[in-house]
């Protein structure tokens, strides 16, 4: 069971208002949960994007930049060698 005792302050409810008038919602309630669904999705989506991106990016860094290395370090040791 969940405590649906949530205080908004007045200019909250009243801007939940005219969306539930605009999006055809019930009351207000449902307005504010619409809202918070949408960008709460929307926000948890970007995080999870950016948390995947930037261990994508260590990955990245760890085996590219290494190899990008060795690489040069070859170059330069054959260079050196003639």
């Amino acid at each position: 069971m969940y405590d649906n005792k949530i205080r908004l302050s007045q200019d909250v409810l009243e801007k939940a208002e005219v969306i539930a008038q605009e999006w055809g919602l019930k009351n207000s309630r449902a307005a504010v949960e619409a809202v918070f669904r949408r960008y709460a999705d929307e926000y948890l989506g970007r995080r999870a994007q950016r948390d995947q991106a930037v261990s994508i990016g260590a990955i990245a860094s760890t085996a590219s930049p290494s190899s990008a290395a060795c690489d040069a370090l070859n170059e330069l040791d054959e260079l050196l060698g003639l």
